[in-house]
Parts: C-alpha cells; structure tokens; sequence
C-alpha cells in the first residue's frame, strides 16, 4: 500500500505546477518574435487555395503540439503531408493536455509562438486550452469546399464541440469505459460498472488518472453526468480505491500496457489512441460495454489553432487538408477510430470502436463538459484522502 502511495504522491507532486480550468489564468501578449503572426488571412478574404499552398510553402513548417496522439499517427501525418506539399511537420508529443497548457504559456512569457496546431482531447480544449486564452477561432481558417460543406459530416455540419467554434473532432467513437485482459476475464464476464466492485476483483484493477483532463477524468464525467450524480460517482471511486484497491496510472501507454502484459486484469477509463495501438499488435485485449451507457467521445482527435503562430499560412493548410477526405482518411487509419466524415473509409477499424446498432449511446457536448471542474474537484479530494 506504502508504495503505491508515495508512487502517487511523487508524479502529483512532479505536475504540481499544472493547474486546471480556472486556475489556469490567460497570458498577456508578450512581445512576439518577428516570425510570430496573427492568422492570415482572416476570415471573409480571397485568399485562394493556390495562394495559401504557395504561401504555406515559403513558409516551409508546421508545428503541432499533441496531447496523447501515438507515435504511429504522428509519422503517418508528418509522412502524408511532406509527400503532398512538401511541407515539414514536426509534432511535438505530451501525455498530458496540462502538460501542452503549461509549455505554451512558458514559451509566451519568452516572447515566443511556436506551436501553429494544437492536438488535445475536447475535454483539455475546453476546461485548459480556452480558458488561459490561448485558443484562436478555427471556423474562419477551413476554406477548402469539401471541409466547410455539412454534407461531408456525419453531424450534418462542421463538427465543432464548443459554440464558439474554436475547436472540433475528426474522429468519434463509443469508449466503453474498461479493458480487460482475455487471458484473465472471460467476454462478457463484464457488463456493468458496478461489476468492478466484487471481490474477485480486488487488487487487478489500474485506473486511467480521474484527477485530470483525460480519459480518466472523462469517464467520471461520464458516470457523473449520464450515468448516476456526483455523489455516486464520488461513492464509486472511493470504493475502487479503498475497497478494491486499485492502482492509478498517470501514463496512458503504461496504463494499456500493463493490463495487455497482464499486471492487472482490468483497464478503467484506458486512452483509445494507445489502445487501439495495442489492439494492432495483437495484444490480448478487449473493451468491455456497460450496459447502462456508453459516452461517444472524440479523444484526443480534437484539433485547436492559436491566435498567433509562426507558420500560419502553413498551419491553415494543414488543417485543411487534415480535414479533407484525403488527410481524415490518413488519420482515420493509423489512429484506429472511425471518422466524422462520411466519405472516409471504416475497412481495418477494429469492431469495438466502430457504433452498433442498439448501443446506449451519451453523445459529448458542450453542457457536459461544463461539468468537468466539479468532477476534477470531486475525484481529487478521493484520491487525496487515500493517499494521506
């Protein structure tokens, strides 16, 4: 139990300095380097598309900044994208929405606007990103006819998650919630959250971080909204952590992996990207689907721009090819995910994250992601009072 304890206390200690929602307080503009610009062209000009390709190709980089994208889906963008237009991008990767929050505000203090995309999951966009003020308005950047026509979504429009369309999803699936090791519980053995709290279970439990933006902290979200009230879910997780002892786990891959190893039998709230990941490579693993209601979330498939970047030209672009059937079609299959886009293509999506017909099914949305504080509030004090 001590050890456990003091392998919590140390990672929450080594992240103390990355706060959420409203702790995190907008920055200033800071002198920018010349390179730094505003988006351009803004909304409502005639930039044409050759224009922009020639201009993003001067330019010659974009930068994106991601939050628990694979190493696969990185080298399969930056390859994608060279080949096309012969542009660099360089995708930084972070475990964490916070993670990405903080180093972009450390780098506004120098005077500096490195990062021309962001990758994050809705849930960091709208309760980190938006609120230190550092996402920009991405619906005047989508020029491209087949990105900005509703026809081409599933949604029936441009799939952005907040009202002010400053970010959106390109893929979207039914998270179940739990991963289980084949080798240790058998199909079905599963079927509802409450299942998790019997004995047998004691002790081969790992949760994905609650006290986080992240899939942890999303399925808690998803217990406290959809599925019972806070109170209930507070109820819960106290029981998995006192009663059922179950482990948290900060890093998404070791989270996965640790149940595909086999060091637990169950995965609580795993990341999909890192899952699907394991999924491809065989692993012995599989989704278990609550019966009273699964979330359909975007992940960390949700794509913000800054207000100010170095390679705006470049970073409008790709956005907008990463919109289109040919950079979603990319995207869609090495992240594993189905798109949001009706003309991108499922052949080789593993089954578990694809809807089925009569799946209980709680769409993400703005109104509950308003309740993400309340329940990182809530998931913190549980933790804290275990690990006293």
């Amino acid at each position: 139990m001590k050890h456990r304890a003091w392998r919590y206390i140390l990672t929450m200690l080594s992240v103390a300095f990355l706060v959420v929602g409203p702790e995190v307080t907008p920055i200033k503009d800071s002198p920018a380097k010349a390179q730094a610009v505003e988006r351009a062209p803004a909304a409502g000009t005639n930039q044409t598309w050759d224009s922009l390709v020639a201009a993003a190709k001067k330019e010659g980089m974009v930068v994106m900044y991601s939050a628990a994208l694979t190493s696969q889906v990185r080298v399969a963008l930056t390859q994608a994208f060279k080949a096309k237009y012969g542009i660099n991008l360089e995708v930084s990767p972070f475990s964490r929405t916070s993670e990405l929050v903080a180093k972009v505000q450390a780098e506004q203090r120098a005077g500096l606007y490195n990062v021309d995309v962001y990758g994050a999951g809705s849930n960091g966009m709208m309760q980190l990103l938006k609120p230190a003020g550092l996402l920009g308005a991405l619906e005047p950047m989508l020029i491209l006819p087949e990105v900005t026509d509703g026809k081409n979504w599933s949604t029936g429009k441009v799939p952005f998650v907040d009202k002010d369309k400053t970010f959106m999803g390109m893929t979207a699936v039914p998270l179940g919630g739990a991963i289980y090791n084949t080798t240790l519980i058998k199909k079905g053995e599963i079927a509802y959250y409450k299942d998790l709290l019997k004995p047998q279970y004691k002790g081969k439990i790992t949760i994905n971080d609650p006290t986080t933006t992240g899939a942890g902290g999303d399925f808690f979200l998803h217990l406290t909204v959809n599925i019972w009230d806070l109170d209930q879910a507070r109820d819960y997780l106290r029981q998995l952590v006192v009663q059922q002892e179950a482990v948290i786990e900060r890093d998404n891959r070791i989270h996965t992996e640790s149940v595909a190893r086999g060091k637990y039998a169950i995965g609580l709230a795993p990341n999909d990207s890192n899952l699907s990941a394991l999924l491809d490579q065989g692993a012995p693993i599989d989704m278990a689907f609550f019966k009273e209601g699964v979330r359909l979330g975007y992940a960390a498939s949700v794509i913000g721009m800054p207000v100010k970047s170095s390679h705006p030209n470049a970073a409008k672009l790709f956005v907008n090819w990463l919109l289109s059937k040919e950079g979603a079609t990319v995207f869609s299959k090495v992240y594993g995910s189905p798109s949001l886009r009706n003309d991108v293509p499922t052949e080789g999506i593993n089954p578990i994250f694809i809807r089925q017909p009569g799946e209980k099914i709680f769409p993400e949305s703005e109104r509950t992601l308003n309740h993400m504080q309340e329940v990182l509030k809530m998931t913190k004090q549980v933790i804290t009072e275990y690990y006293k």
